[in-house]
């Protein structure tokens, strides 16, 4: 009888152990996701300013870069994009704190939110779950 509970409470454990590592991998994996797609939509941006007279698509004040609205759809009309990219928990949540055109703290869990008042500069800003070779947990912001 011992033996039954010392390999139910061995699997009990095991089974604990693995959620905990899938979760923090499947954490990964949507940062890795987050980090490809900001990669992706700064590729486009720079497209549509080599196919624009009017520069960058202006948005002030920001928006989340969605495809049905905004800059995703600029960039889509402007054949710079097939599908706009989004990211994969949060697509539409605007930041909850904003200065000067990008999310600051407590702003947590948001869209890629996209800002440009001057048509030669923007600012993107996204959220990472967490600290890994894709960057650091919390806001991030890219700009050009």
């Amino acid at each position: 009888m011992i033996e039954l509970l010392v390999v139910i409470s061995i699997i009990g454990f095991l089974t604990v152990a693995s959620v905990v590592v899938f979760n923090i991998v499947r954490m990964n994996a949507r940062d890795t996701v987050r980090v490809g797609n900001i990669a992706t939509i700064k590729r486009a941006l720079a497209m549509y300013l080599n196919d624009s007279p009017t520069g960058y698509p202006p948005s002030n004040p920001g928006q989340c870069i969605l495809a049905g609205s905004g800059v995703g759809k600029e960039l889509k009309d402007g054949q710079v994009l097939l599908a706009v990219p989004v990211d994969p928990l949060w697509p539409t949540a605007a930041p909850s704190s904003i200065t000067n055109g990008v999310a600051v703290s407590p702003s947590q869990n948001f869209c890629y939110y996209y800002f440009s008042d001057d048509k030669d500069q923007y600012r993107i800003s996204f959220y990472l779950e967490s600290t890994s070779k894709s960057g650091n947990a919390g806001i991030n912001i890219t700009a050009q």
